[in-house]
């Protein structure tokens, strides 16, 4: 890991530890979603569960990025709060796309950067 990917590795935890606690303590105030996209955060705030579970994941592998212990775990966490961030602004809040297309752009040279900790996951083996 270069020192390019440790630093981005160290903004990308920053960035979830924050935005994670912030869904908890409210610290800074998030824009207004569209019709859709508030309707979409209404569900999942009806479950009870789905976001504070999203929220603690956020924190937790920004955590884990931060102290770059676990990276590919973290990343693996991240992996559908990302995808689901990215498909929220495409379908139903166009305002965030940059934001989400630049969580995904950095998400992704992080995962090439340990594709190592991957790669036994897609050797084929006979059980």
């Amino acid at each position: 890991m270069n020192k390019v990917f440790i630093g981005l590795t160290a903004i990308f935890g920053l960035f979830w530890l924050v935005f994670g606690l912030n869904n908890f303590l409210h610290f800074f105030p998030i824009p207004e979603p569209s019709e859709e996209g508030a309707n979409f955060l209404s569900a999942l705030e009806a479950t009870g569960y789905a976001l504070p579970v999203v929220y603690a994941t956020q924190v937790i592998a920004g955590l884990m990025l931060l102290s770059r212990r676990f990276v590919a775990l973290a990343l693996a966490l991240l992996a559908p709060v990302i995808a689901n961030i990215l498909l929220y602004d495409l379908f139903l809040n166009t305002s965030g796309l940059v934001i989400g297309g630049i969580v995904s752009v950095i998400y992704l040279a992080l995962v090439y950067d340990n594709k190592c900790a991957y790669q036994p996951l897609f050797k084929q083996q006979i059980a």
